[in-house]
């Protein structure tokens, strides 16, 4: 009797080891599939390095800079359309590089990085001057489709 009990409990710790290790191998072979899953729905090859991305950022950001030190040195009221255009330009390449750097996951933030707000908030001449202009451009265009709604 003491060897049939002995032999019933040896089997079932046998079968119990035997489960466990089937169950964890399984967990891993799920844990690597889904991995790989991710993978393909998420593919990272269009993304950039974040080198580039904080190069191309302070590219922009220079131009602004020399932008802005041009308004304060020559005192001046209005941008040129080529500046607008410079700064439409900067601004979207910046803020697609700060959203590259964060999908990277490289973004360190204040102090060492700037969003663009706070970018905005060292260049107070070229700001003002942009939105002056595009107050001027959008009275214009209100101006230009109310003389042909009167028509």
């Amino acid at each position: 009797m003491d060897n049939f009990l002995l032999l019933v409990i040896g089997v079932l710790f046998i079968l119990l080891a035997g489960f466990l290790i089937f169950y964890f191998q399984t967990q891993q072979n799920f844990q690597e599939i889904s991995e790989k899953l991710d993978e393909l729905q998420h593919p990272q090859n269009g993304s950039r390095s974040s080198d580039t991305l904080k190069r191309e950022m302070a590219i922009h950001f220079d131009k602004l800079v020399v932008l802005e030190a041009d308004i304060t040195k020559n005192k001046r009221e209005s941008l040129t359309e080529e500046e607008l255009k410079t700064f439409d330009v900067s601004r979207h390449q910046i803020k697609a590089s700060i959203a590259g750097l964060k999908a990277n996951g490289d973004w360190v933030g204040i102090p060492f990085e700037y969003e663009w707000v706070e970018m905005l908030d060292r260049l107070p001449n070229v700001l003002n001057l942009y939105r002056k202009a595009e107050a001027e451009k959008q009275a214009l265009e209100l101006a230009q489709e109310k003389g042909q709604t009167s028509v």
